[in-house]
């Protein structure tokens, strides 16, 4: 079974892989290429992928460890791959804005509500850096790409992404 930890050390590795390794990867491990490449560019989580490509790749890079591509050397310490993101401030208050929404309307928000999430635009792990939820009628108050989502899927990213400050 595949843990927090692996999950975020799986998505820092598809995130750093160059584009034409990913192509081997999807070759090696059986699995479609366009979804490594959606994990890779920022436009989905690697929790999209299912369990059984995600066991894999574990596997995967398990015999074949990553390595750097300019100097050929195995990364024999993993955890200079690792991305992480402390998310401890936007979750608690996407929280507070379910819980107060909960409270006093008669519908309830749940895992399963939509949400539009704002990402950093930078390279590499595009952390989450504001949320909108269609049921409050929160809008950006700058022009911005909004990625959607459910409530669910983002809290489970903040969950993997921030392991290690909780």
């Amino acid at each position: 079974m595949l843990n927090k930890s692996d999950l975020q050390l799986i998505e820092s590795e598809l995130i750093a892989m160059e584009e034409p390794y990913l192509a081997t990867l999807a070759n090696d491990i059986h699995t479609n290429e366009a979804d490594l490449m959606a994990v890779h560019r920022g436009e989905t989580f690697v929790t999209s992928l299912s369990l059984s490509v995600l066991q894999r790749i574990n596997a995967y890079f398990r015999d074949y460890p990553p390595f750097n591509s300019d100097t050929g050397e195995v990364i024999d310490d993993l955890d200079q791959l690792r991305l992480s993101c402390d998310y401890r401030h936007i979750r608690d208050l996407l929280q507070q804005e379910i819980v107060e929404y909960n409270f006093y309307h008669d519908t309830n928000l749940d895992a399963y509500s939509p949400i539009w999430i704002e990402r950093d635009p930078g390279e590499g792990y595009r952390a989450i850096v504001n949320f909108y939820l269609p049921a409050l009628g929160g809008v950006p108050q700058s022009e911005t790409t909004l990625y959607q989502s459910l409530v669910g899927d983002v809290m489970t990213e903040m969950a993997i992404m921030g392991w290690q400050f909780e």
